[in-house]
């Protein structure tokens, strides 16, 4: 029998043959808010990072892994040190550290539909960003807001997102890219060339470390928390 795990149920504890472990969307959402919590974002941005790794999870992509990894780079830092900076064109953190992507994300839907953050002409340019794969749900929330595609560009190629919420492009590089300046721009919207995805499963590595995280929310037991625990005598139906 499984041991009992405080972080949440349907969290596996054990992980046979060192085997991926498939969750569902809820699960993995609940988990790493949890994990982001722990990591120490407050509360409505650690719910931001677990939709965003549920949604990419949801369309056969990584985005648990991209958080983890994400939160071990950014170990030790302010969030204000790696929150964005609004600017004309160019957004980044003010001390040149890589941008969080969640936090970069949720300031991307708030102005989304301002003038001053337009992805028309040149686009919006930032600076570094750590795992900007976890941008790309936001990005999606934007295209839909705007009724427009919007296209992300680096170094390694660009990936689209529809006001449908479909993605397409090279979505398999940018999962594996752990650190890069982004260009962010809408086109009309148009036909896009997506591929059906089932849920990704989480490989085991990355699952001990969100549960890590995770259980940092949790509070030890103690004489006082137990003192209260069960019915008291004048619990009638």
């Amino acid at each position: 029998m499984d041991k009992h795990n405080p972080v949440g149920d349907g969290v596996p504890t054990n992980f046979a043959n060192n085997s991926p472990v498939l969750m569902s969307r809820n699960e993995i959402a609940s988990l790493c808010s949890k994990a982001a919590r722990g990591a120490g974002m407050n509360w409505g941005l650690a719910e931001e990072a677990g939709h965003a790794a549920a949604w990419l999870a949801a369309r056969g992509l990584t985005g648990p892994a991209n958080l983890a990894v994400h939160f071990k780079a950014a170990e030790g830092q302010s969030w204000q040190n790696v929150c964005p900076q609004v600017e004309a064109g160019q957004w980044q953190t003010r001390t040149g550290t890589p941008l969080c992507p969640v936090a970069l994300g949720a300031t991307l839907s708030d102005y989304a539909l301002l003038p001053g953050t337009s992805f028309t002409s040149n686009g919006l340019k930032t600076g570094p960003v750590s795992c900007p794969l976890l941008v790309l749900p936001f990005l999606a929330s934007a295209a839909t807001a705007i009724g427009n595609t919007i296209k992300l560009s680096w170094d390694g190629g660009t990936v689209g997102l529809t006001t449908t919420g479909e993605v397409f492009g090279d979505t398999g590089e940018l999962s594996a890219t752990s650190i890069t300046q982004i260009h962010i721009w809408t086109e009309e919207s148009g036909a896009a060339h997506t591929q059906a995805a089932s849920m990704a499963p989480i490989d085991p590595e990355t699952l001990d470390q969100l549960s890590q995280l995770a259980m940092k929310t949790t509070v030890p037991p103690s004489d006082r928390s137990r003192e209260g625990a069960g019915a008291g005598t004048s619990d009638n139906d």
